[in-house]
């Protein structure tokens, strides 16, 4: 499981009103947000449930480089170290 798959996110329930928490993982795998109080539901086509997906696989490469970019930064720099 990816990084970003246990990552929740809340939708309001279209019947009685209170929030989903769905993971990115079960939106994407399942394609559906349901309501544990009511029944009620979100269900995703195929395609943008596979987008998300796919969003998510770049932003974590994203993540990535960035870390990788931050770690360079801090090696590369140069040192000053006062003393007192």
């Amino acid at each position: 499981m990816a990084s970003f798959d246990k990552e929740t996110m809340d939708f309001p329930c279209p019947g009685c009103k209170k929030e989903i928490e769905a993971t990115y993982y079960d939106i994407y795998s399942r394609r559906e947000a349901k309501c544990k109080r009511c029944g009620s539901s979100y269900k995703f086509s195929s395609s943008t449930a596979s987008n998300l997906k796919s969003a998510l696989t770049n932003l974590e490469s994203a993540q990535k480089k960035l870390s990788d970019s931050m770690s360079k930064l801090l090696k590369d720099a140069e040192l000053v170290i006062k003393k007192k």
